[in-house]
């Protein structure tokens, strides 16, 4: 099923929409009023509305200082775009790392020119990263669409609750019946199956999941239901083992719940112009439950810890006569 999707220069769209556009243009905001992204989604239930104004491109008051990426971020940026066909300008930087002043100067014009620069030797080791990529993942079932669907598809809607949302999807297959998203995460972390789960709650990678499908649906509502939204993970070691993966049941079901108390706080933050920190109180901190069963099993298994008594009114090494004490 074909779709339009409206080239996009600079500046804000004037609605709801599929858009292509610069990283940088959505990155900027480009949604007619300031939107909620997954990134901002976070941010808002990790941390607080006050850290999330201040990541906003367009409710902060300055740009914050930016960090020199590492190496291994401009690797998984170029293996990345290589992936996708789409993306800034690779340029590489004819060196093998960037302590000689040309390489600085290089990697610095590349950057302030909105490209990435990559050494020379990490750029061999970004290609041979998409290639394995591009060719294992048309041999896995259910897969075959991913190397021709639209790539860095940009959706902005306005959802139920007023608030604008945007996101930018890797690659999107839309079909008649059903539509697939597609999201690359390459990373020097372990792509096997069984250590996914643990990995998808620890980067609550749930929450882009769940607020990416609540676009697309909002977007074209007949699909509603029937988007699946699949993560490739790539190890950026060789041999570069991928996995690809769906949430499950609960995975999904908390993702939504998350995003909607994430759309929640931002409109209640939007309309009151008010963005509190933390609370401004003395808390109590709670010990985690696993961590507390963990040393009870240590107590009751660890030779070295046989005879201990837990009563201080019992224990030799009492700092004095309990006895005694006034």
């Amino acid at each position: 099923m074909a779709m339009e999707i409206t080239p996009h220069l600079a500046g804000f769209v004037r609605g709801p929409g599929l858009y292509r556009m610069n990283a940088d243009v959505y990155h900027a905001d480009c949604a007619p009023e300031p939107s909620l992204s997954s990134s901002i989604a976070k941010v808002l239930l990790e941390q607080s509305p006050e850290h999330a104004a201040l990541a906003h491109p367009r409710l902060r008051a300055e740009k914050p200082e930016e960090r020199d990426a590492t190496r291994p971020q401009e690797i998984g940026t170029v293996a990345h775009k290589l992936i996708l066909g789409q993306g800034a300008e690779v340029v590489p930087i004819d060196f093998d790392d960037y302590k000689k002043a040309d390489a600085k100067t290089g990697r610095a014009d590349a950057y302030k020119a909105g490209r990435c620069p990559i050494l020379m030797p990490d750029l061999v080791v970004a290609e041979r990263i998409a290639d394995r990529v591009l060719g294992r993942l048309p041999l896995i079932p259910g897969c075959e669409g991913f190397v021709t669907a639209p790539a860095e598809v940009v959706a902005v809607v306005q959802d139920r609750s007023g608030a604008w949302l945007r996101i930018m999807m890797d690659r999107v297959e839309i079909h008649a019946t059903h539509a697939i998203i597609w999201d690359v995460k390459t990373s020097s972390q372990p792509a096997a199956p069984q250590g996914l789960g643990r990995r998808v709650e620890q980067m609550s990678m749930e929450v882009q999941a769940a607020l990416y499908t609540r676009v697309l649906a909002t977007l074209l509502p007949h699909l509603s239901g029937r988007i699946r939204f699949r993560w490739i993970f790539v190890e950026a070691d060789e041999p570069n083992g991928l996995c690809v993966a769906e949430a499950d049941g609960t995975g999904l079901e908390i993702g939504a719940r998350k995003v909607s108390a994430a759309i929640h706080l931002w409109n209640r933050c939007r309309t009151a112009d008010e963005w509190p920190g933390y609370p401004a109180q003395i808390i109590r901190c709670g010990f985690p439950e696993w961590a507390a069963s963990r040393w009870v099993e240590r107590e009751q298994t660890d030779p070295r810890l046989e005879g201990v008594s837990y009563d201080v009114a019992q224990s030799p090494f009492r700092p004095l006569d309990m006895g005694d004490a006034a």
